[in-house]
């Protein structure tokens, strides 16, 4: 029999500790999934790089989108960070990819793909170019549609660089109050199943 309770209280225990776990998993920052095709057609999501990551989405018949390379180039040479160009529109090879960078003489450095249906979707891309600056955490600092000026973007890149959230793009990360609030439901749900149990059990053998 006390094999029995002992396992019961055990298991609530491990409840209560998974409960913990999840809910802590919720306070760490949300890390954007962006996924797109690299050169090599093989699925990849910026979320795997590390640091400030710039996300351009351009079409190679964007007469904008080539004129916005300059000021990339000059955003390269300043910053620490990794650019990714991102044509919206998916082909069956790479072919077009390899034509572009070849074409404008891009860095090795950037990171060029096609963005896949899920990526453009979640920022309901329509226009092009269109510019999406993450931080080292994941969040949107910054969502930008059509050829940003150097000095703009710089702003938004520094915002990133020193975590200005108050700058950023809300539209696309999560309100940290909402997943607070959420970890407190969870965790005095998880309390209170512990102490109605024990308070059960208490009655029980006082009967």
């Amino acid at each position: 029999m006390a094999s029995k309770e002992n396992n019961s209280k055990l298991f609530i225990v491990l409840c209560l500790v998974f409960l913990l776990y999840t809910s802590s998993m919720g306070i760490s920052a949300s890390n954007t999934n962006v996924t797109y095709w690299d050169v090599n057609m093989e699925l990849d999501d910026v979320s795997n790089y590390e640091g400030v990551r710039l996300v351009v989405f351009f079409l190679p018949t964007c007469p904008s989108c080539i004129d916005e390379l300059l000021i990339l180039e000059q955003i390269d040479a300043n910053f620490n960070l990794t650019i990714f160009m991102l044509d919206v529109y998916k082909q069956p090879t790479n072919q077009r990819l390899i034509d572009f960078k070849n074409n404008h003489t891009l860095s090795d450095d950037w990171i060029i793909g096609y963005s896949t249906s899920e990526t453009n979707s979640f920022f309901d891309l329509y226009s092009v170019p269109t510019l999406v600056v993450l931080d080292d955490l994941g969040r949107v600092g910054a969502f930008i549609e059509g050829q940003a000026n150097y000095s703009f973007l710089e702003t938004k890149i520094l915002d990133a660089i020193n975590h200005n959230t108050d700058n950023y793009n809300t539209e696309y990360n999560e309100d940290p109050s909402n997943q607070i609030t959420t970890i407190f439901i969870i965790v005095g749900v998880g309390i209170t199943a512990v102490v109605t149990y024990f308070l059960v059990k208490t009655l029980i053998k006082r009967k």
